[in-house]
C-alpha cells in the first residue's frame, strides 16, 4: 500500500515538480524541500547512495565527489537510461547515457570539467537523473563532498573551509532533511557533520543517521542506534543500519541486488547483536523507504510556504526593477528624461520662494532640532543667535529664510551707528571742531566736519553689509544643492557632477554682481546728500525738543552750583567717565545753564581751544545732524541691499538656474552623461532573470499544489 501510494502519480509527478523548482531557483535565495547527504571522507558515502540507486559511482582513495551531485532515482516500465549535465547548461545540453555502467566516468569528466583536475571543489551541481524499473520509490538525494581536514598536494589550503561552506549552505535552511553516513563503530555525538547540523537545527529534528560498514559494529549496537546509551543520538527521524560493499567485493563486481541479499543474511547471523532492534532499524530497503516517506512528508509540508514566499519574492523584485530608472538609449530619450528633472527642480524652487511649502517641509517647521517646536523659535531666538538660520538642515524654507536674513540684518544694521548724543560722542564732535579752527566762522562748523565724521560711521558698515550677502550664499548652496539631489536621479553620477558645479558657479556669480553692487552703493554713501523730507523733519523735532526742555527748565526755582573756570578747563586733563560725572563738579548755576551746550562743553573742553557758547551750540547741530541723517542712510541702505540681494540671489539666479543647466548639457552630450552605468545594467538583468525564475518556479509549483 506504501509504495503504492510513494509510487502514485501525484506523487511522482510532485517530486519532479519539486527538482525542477530546485533546478530553476538554485543561484536564488529560495530552497526547496530537499535530502541532503553529508559525511567525512571515506565513511562510506558513496557506497551508501549506490546501495540506495543501485548504480556504480566514482570511487577514489581521497575525495571523489567534488560538486553536488544531485542524483534523481527514477521508475520506469519502459528502458533504461540516465541523463547528466552541470548546472550550467541547460536541459537539451543534457547527455543521454542508455549504459548505466558509463555513468562513473560520465561523472568523473563532468567534474574534472567543473572543477577542474586535481582536487579542489566546485559549488556547481550536477544533475544525474537515473531512470531504471523494479525502482521501488523516486527518491531525489543531493551528495556533498566529504569533510576533508588536510589538503592533498595541488589542493586549496583552505579547503576544510570550502566544503564546510558548501555544506552549511546546503543544510542551514529549514527546508532540508539531512542524512547523515557515519560509521557504526564511530561515536555519532563527534561526527563533523553532525556538529554542523546542530547549529541550525539544534533539537535535531532534519537530521537521520546510516549507519555505515555494520559489519563493524561494536558492542551495544542495537541500544546506539535506538539512540540509547554511549555515542548515540535521540533522532526524530532515527538511525538505519546499512552494510557496505567491501573491496574485495567491489573487485568481484557483486551486484546491488547480491549485496541486499547479503545484507538480510547478516542481520540474521548476528542475531544477538540486532534481536531487539525493529526492522525498520536494519537494511537498505528501510533506509530508502524511510527516504522516501520522509520526503513526500517535507514536500507536502513546506512546498505551500514555498510558493508564498516565491508570490512575496516577485512583487519585491519587480518593485525593485520598477525603481531602476529606464535605460537612455537614444538622444531624445534623453533630453526627456532631462527636462523632466529640470522641470522638477525648476518647480520646486518656486515654490519653496512663493512659500508653497510640501508637507515634509512643513513637519520639519513644526519640528526642528528634534524637540525643538516652530512655536518656541521667537523672533528673539534668531536675533540673538545669527547662526540659528542657517543651522537647520533639511529646512528649505527659501522665502521664509530669506526673509529672515534681512531681518537680522536690519536689527544688526540698526544698532551699527554711534550714540550721537552721548558725552564720548560729543567729545569726538567737539575734538572734531578744534581741529577745524581757522577753517569756518566760530558760529558755522565746516562741512567737512560732519563729512569727516559721517565717514567714520561709514567705515562699519561693509562688513554687516557683505556677511549679509555670504549668509544668503552660503544657504541658498546648501538649499539648491539639496533640492537638486531630491529631484534628479542619483543614477546620473557624471551628469549630476557636471550640473553641481553649474549651480555652484552661478550661485557664485551672483554673489558677486550683489557685492559688486553694494559696494557702489557704499561708495554712493560717501556723499551726504539726501531729498527725504525726514531728514529735515527729525531735525526740526529734535531742536524743537531742546527749545521746550530748555524753556522748561528756566522756570525751574535757581540751583546752587560751583561753576569752573572754562579758562581751565582741559579735556586731556580729566578721565574720560560718564557725562554725568562731569556735571558733580557744577555748582552755583542757574538751572537753564545747568544743561546748556556752554555748560556741557566747559566740562570737556580741550586744552588747546577755549570753547565758546557758539562752538557748544555748533556740536549739538552736529550730533542732531548726524543723527537725523543716519536714520535716513539706515532706512535707505537696509531696503537697498535687500533688494539687491534678493535680485540678484533669487530673481537672478534661484528662479532662472534651470535655464543655466539646460544650457550647460545640449542633447549631443546627454547621452554620453545618462549612459547607464554597467552595474545598474547587470543589475536589471539579473533582476529580470530572477523574477522569471521565480515565476517559472511558481508556475510549476501551483499545478500541483
Amino acid at each position: 500500500m506504501l509504495a503504492n501510494e510513494l509510487n502514485a502519480k501525484e506523487s511522482s509527478g510532485l517530486l519532479s515538480v519539486v527538482d525542477r523548482m530546485r533546478e530553476i531557483l538554485h543561484n536564488e535565495n529560495i530552497t526547496l524541500p530537499e535530502i541532503v547527504v553529508v559525511g567525512d571522507q571515506s565513511v562510506g558515502k558513496s557506497s551508501v547512495l549506490e546501495a540506495i540507486s543501485g548504480i556504480q559511482l566514482p570511487r577514489a582513495q581521497n575525495i571523489c565527489t567534488r560538486c553536488p551531485l544531485e542524483l534523481r532515482i527514477k521508475s520506469t516500465t519502459d528502458i533504461e537510461y540516465a541523463t547528466i549535465r552541470s548546472g550550467e547548461s541547460s536541459e537539451d545540453e543534457a547527455k543521454t547515457l542508455y549504459d548505466m555502467s558509463e555513468i562513473s566516468s560520465a561523472v568523473t569528466l563532468l567534474t574534472e570539467e567543473i572543477a577542474g583536475e586535481g582536487a579542489n571543489v566546485s559549488s556547481t551541481p550536477i544533475y544525474l537523473t537515473v531512470y531504471k524499473r523494479n525502482i521501488p520509490y523516486d527518491l531525489t538525494l543531493i551528495d556533498l563532498p566529504g569533510i576533508t581536514r588536510n589538503p592533498l598536494p595541488g589542493q586549496a589550503k583552505d579547503i576544510h573551509a570550502q566544503i564546510l561552506n558548501l555544506i552549511n549552505k546546503y543544510i542551514e535552511p529549514a527546508t532540508a532533511v539531512v542524512l547523515h553516513v557515519i560509521p557504526a563503530s564511530v561515536d555519532f555525538t563527534t561526527s563533523e557533520s553532525m556538529k554542523l547540523a546542530k547549529e541550525f537545527d539544534p533539537q535535531c529534528l532534519r537530521q537521520l543517521i546510516a549507519a555505515s560498514k555494520i559489519d563493524k559494529y561494536d558492542k551495544g549496537i542495537a541500544e546506539k542506534l535506538l539512540g540509547k546509551g554511549s555515542g548515540a543520538m535521540q533522532l526524530k527521524l532515527g538511525c538505519v543500519a546499512v552494510l557496505n560493499r567491501n573491496q574485495d567485493e567491489i573487485d568481484q563486481d557483486i551486484s546491488f541486488e547480491e549485496m541486499k541479499k547479503r545484507e538480510a543474511k547478516f542481520f540474521i547471523k548476528h542475531h544477538e547483536a540486532f534481536q531487539y532492534l525493529p526492522d525498520e532499524f536494519k537494511g537498505t530497503d528501510q533506509l530508502i523507504k524511510k527516504l522516501a516517506i520522509i520526503q513526500q512528508d517535507r514536500i507536502r509540508s513546506t512546498l505551500p510556504q514555498v510558493i508564498e514566499q516565491l508570490r512575496k519574492q516577485i512583487r519585491e523584485k519587480k518593485l525593485e526593477l520598477k525603481n531602476i530608472p529606464i535605460s537612455m538609449t537614444s538622444e531624445q530619450d534623453c533630453w526627456m528624461k532631462f527636462q523632466s528633472m529640470i522641470k522638477a527642480f525648476r518647480e520646486s524652487i518656486r515654490a519653496k520662494v512663493n512659500g508653497d511649502y510640501d508637507v515634509l517641509t512643513r513637519i520639519n517647521m513644526i519640528s526642528v532640532g528634534g524637540q525643538t517646536t516652530f512655536k518656541s523659535m521667537t523672533l528673539s531666538s534668531f536675533q540673538n543667535d545669527e547662526t540659528s538660520i542657517v543651522s537647520m538642515s533639511g529646512d528649505d524654507r527659501l522665502a521664509y529664510h530669506i526673509y529672515k536674513f534681512q531681518k537680522q540684518f536690519q536689527d544688526e544694521f540698526s544698532r551699527i551707528f554711534s550714540d550721537f548724543f552721548s558725552a564720548d560722542y560729543y567729545k569726538l564732535v567737539l575734538q572734531a571742531i578744534d581741529d577745524a579752527a581757522g577753517i569756518s566762522l566760530p558760529n558755522f562748523p565746516s562741512y567737512q566736519i560732519i563729512e569727516r565724521l559721517f565717514h567714520g560711521e561709514l567705515q562699519r558698515l561693509p562688513n554687516i553689509c557683505f556677511t549679509l550677502i555670504g549668509r544668503i550664499q552660503d544657504y541658498l548652496k546648501e538649499s539648491l544643492l539639496r533640492i537638486f539631489q531630491q529631484t534628479f536621479d542619483i543614477q546620473y553620477a557624471r551628469l549630476l557632477e557636471r550640473l553641481k558645479d553649474v549651480i555652484i558657479r552661478q550661485i557664485d556669480m551672483a554673489e558677486d554682481r550683489a557685492s559688486e553692487r553694494v559696494q557702489e552703493i557704499l561708495q554712493v554713501e560717501y556723499r551726504i546728500f539726501t531729498m527725504n523730507n525726514a531728514y529735515m523733519e527729525k531735525v526740526k523735532e529734535k531742536n524743537n525738543k531742546n527749545e521746550k526742555k530748555h524753556q522748561d527748565e528756566a522756570t525751574s526755582p535757581p540751583i546752587a552750583m560751583t561753576v569752573a573756570d572754562p579758562s581751565n578747563m582741559q579735556v586731556d586733563s580729566i578721565p574720560t567717565t560718564a557725562f554725568d560725572n562731569n556735571l558733580q563738579s557744577i555748582s552755583t548755576l542757574k538751572p537753564e545753564d545747568s544743561t546748556s551746550p556752554l555748560l556741557m562743553a566747559s566740562t570737556i573742553m580741550p586744552n588747546s581751544y577755549t570753547l565758546t557758547s557758539n562752538e557748544a551750540l555748533a556740536a549739538v547741530d552736529i550730533q542732531i545732524a548726524l543723527d537725523s541723517y543716519c536714520l535716513v542712510v539706515k532706512k535707505r541702505i537696509i531696503d537697498s541691499i535687500s533688494q539687491i540681494c534678493y535680485h540678484h540671489f533669487i530673481t537672478k539666479c534661484a528662479l532662472v538656474i534651470d535655464q543655466d543647466l539646460t544650457m550647460a548639457c545640449p542633447s549631443s552630450d546627454l547621452l554620453r552623461f545618462m549612459k547607464e552605468p554597467a552595474d545598474q545594467t547587470s543589475r536589471r538583468e539579473n533582476l529580470i532573470f530572477t523574477i522569471k525564475a521565480f515565476e517559472d518556479a511558481l508556475r510549476l509549483g501551483q499545478d500541483y499544489l
